[in-house]
Parts: structure tokens; C-alpha cells; sequence
């Protein structure tokens, strides 16, 4: 008996091992190369209903009726899209006009700042200048690098685009039959079964994240305001909006703002950003593994773990791709624990 017992227990620890490892290289190495098609899948299922609207109340073909609801989808993202390039356009072009005044600005605060480290350290405020500079230079080079290795993704990106965007037109004239041959394989009908417990806890994990984002930006707009900021909205939202994305963080926006109100001498200002920055800090991370957790169902020790250790493994995205991938490997053991159940009875 406990020799039986024992083979159980090893049996467990090994499908589980054998899980994470599959999850971990199928996110990690076999994801990327799908997610075109994946995401094609999902906006074929998004616009399956209205090509059937379509094609009831106008009484086209199917063929019309699903490349009328696929061109209107095409038609509604590209108005979305160009909005978004008009007000980029506008920004731009009001930045370029006062380009000057923000020269001289900008010129000013550098003097100021190099003036204040001149009388903390000691160095020269041409020695200052010239290191700077040189730093500058080094920047630049590094941005032409950049701006290299940006085109080349840039492309592979708009190919993917591409890609998607054909598929989901072949996928939505056949959806039946995908669906069906989907249906059909045992791997497929897991795999059904899978995202549907999935979609639900994803919803969850969505609201948790926009209510978070939500008081960060919050907090961010109350606390600007307080400190007499201009464009306190504004730029509370732009911050907010930066703290969604695990490679910026308020971080970004306030330390270096601190910094600089230290070199100009206004140290309230600047104990202000950095008290913003750690409040900030603090209440997302008091914040996400409760939310998360009672969303989906997890306690929040659990998320926090999948955040920490998502990002060892998978770098900013983790903080995204760690929750995803524990999820995955959750209704994966359940859906392993029910077939046994099954097979038993």
C-alpha cells in the first residue's frame, strides 16, 4: 500500500514538472511564432456573429456577408488608428512650433542643473559641460543603434500584422470547419475546454490590472495637483498610463523629475515626486497580488510568486506572461485531475 501510494506521489510531481517545462517552452519558444494565427483565431470568433447578422438581415452570401463584417472591423481600427496618428501629428507639430522656447528652456534648466553640481562637487562647469557631451555623444550612437535594431523589429512586427490580418479572412470563411476539425481531435477538445475556463479568470486578471491602473493614475493626479504642477491631469493620466507597462513604471517619469528639482533647489517639489514614485510603487504592489488573486481565484501569495518568477524567466513580459502561464498550468492539472476522476468512475 505505501509502495502504491509512493508511485502516486512520484507519478503527481512528475506530470507536474512535465507540465511547467511544456507551459515554460511553449510560451517561451513556441507562442511567439503562433500568436499571429492565435490572435487571428480570436478576432475570427469576434466577427463570426456579426458576418451571421450580415448575412441574415441583408441577405448576402457568405462569402460577402464575412468579408463585409471583416472590412467593416478593418474600417473601424483603421479610423481608431489614424485618430491616434492625427493627434500624434498635432502634438508634433505644436511641440515643433514652440521648439525654440522649449530649446531655451531646456538650455536654461542644464545651465542651472550644471551650476548646482558645480557647487556640490567642486568640478568645473566647463569639465561639467564637456563630460556631458560626451555622454551624448555616446548616447547618440547608441540611438542610431537603436534606431536600427527598431526598424528591423518594426518590420518584423508590421509582418505579423499582415499575417494576421489575412488569416483572420481565411479563418472567418471557414470557421465552420476549423471549428469542427478543432472540436474533433481529443488535443482540440481539451484545448477548447482550456480557453473557456481560461477566458474567465483572463477577464478577471483584466479588471484587476485597469482598477489598479486606475487608482495609480489617481493617485498620481491628486498628488500633482497638491504640488501645484501644471497640467496636473494631464500628465497624472500619461504617468498612470506608463505604470501599465512593466517596462516603464511611474518610475520613469518621476525619479528623473526629482532628480532635477534637487539640482534646481526645490527640495519640496522633489521630496514630493519621490514620495508620488514609492506611493506609487507601494500601493500596485499591496495592490495586484490581492486583486489578481481574489479575481481569478488564487491566493495572493501565489500571483506574486507568478509575477516575481515570470519575470526571471521571461524578462518585463513576465509580469504579464508569469500570471498567464501559472493560470495555464492551474486549469491544465485540473483539467489532468478530472480525466482521472473520469476514467475512475
Amino acid at each position: 500500500m505505501m509502495n502504491i501510494m509512493k508511485w502516486e506521489m512520484g507519478t503527481k510531481i512528475a506530470k507536474l514538472f512535465f507540465t511547467i517545462a511544456a507551459v515554460y517552452l511553449g510560451i517561451k519558444y513556441i507562442f511567439p511564432i503562433v500568436l499571429p494565427f492565435f490572435i487571428a483565431l480570436l478576432l475570427a470568433k469576434l466577427l463570426y456573429p456579426l458576418a451571421m447578422g450580415i448575412e441574415k438581415k441583408i441577405k448576402l452570401n457568405r462569402a460577402l456577408s464575412r468579408s463585409a463584417a471583416y472590412f467593416l472591423f478593418l474600417g473601424i481600427m483603421g479610423g481608431i488608428l489614424g485618430g491616434i496618428l492625427y493627434l500624434c501629428y498635432r502634438m508634433g507639430s505644436t511641440c515643433l512650433e514652440n521648439i525654440t522656447r522649449i530649446m531655451a528652456w531646456a538650455d536654461e534648466i542644464f545651465d542651472l542643473c550644471c551650476q548646482k553640481i558645480e557647487m556640490i562637487s567642486g568640478v568645473g562647469l566647463a569639465e561639467i559641460q564637456g563630460k556631458v557631451n560626451e555622454e551624448m555623444a555616446g548616447v547618440t550612437d547608441g540611438a542610431i543603434d537603436f534606431s536600427k535594431e527598431a526598424g528591423v523589429k518594426l518590420m518584423a512586427v508590421l509582418a505579423k500584422v499582415l499575417v494576421t490580418c489575412v488569416a483572420t479572412l481565411l479563418i472567418l470563411n471557414d470557421y465552420e470547419k476549423i471549428v469542427a476539425g478543432i472540436k474533433k481531435t481529443p488535443i482540440g477538445k481539451r484545448t477548447v475546454e482550456l480557453l473557456k475556463d481560461m477566458r474567465s479568470a483572463s477577464g478577471e486578471y483584466l479588471k484587476a490590472q485597469l482598477k489598479i491602473m486606475g487608482i495609480v493614475t489617481g493617485i498620481c493626479i491628486l498628488g500633482l495637483w497638491l504640488l501645484k504642477t501644471k497640467y496636473a491631469f494631464g500628465i497624472g493620466i500619461l504617468v498612470g498610463i506608463c505604470d501599465a507597462f512593466p517596462f516603464l513604471g511611474t518610475g520613469t517619469v518621476f525619479v528623473p523629475w526629482a532628480i532635477i528639482m534637487i539640482l534646481l533647489g526645490e527640495y519640496k517639489k522633489a521630496a514630493g515626486y519621490l514620495v508620488l514614485y514609492l506611493l506609487c510603487t507601494f500601493t500596485r504592489q499591496m495592490l495586484e497580488p490581492k486583486l489578481v488573486g481574489n479575481g481569478i481565484g488564487v491566493p495572493p501569495l501565489a500571483v506574486l510568486m507568478s509575477i516575481y518568477i515570470g519575470l526571471q524567466l521571461y524578462g518585463v513580459s513576465g509580469v504579464i506572461l508569469g500570471p498567464v502561464s501559472a493560470l495555464i498550468i492551474y486549469e491544465i492539472w485540473k483539467s489532468l485531475d478530472k480525466s482521472k476522476e473520469q476514467s475512475l468512475q
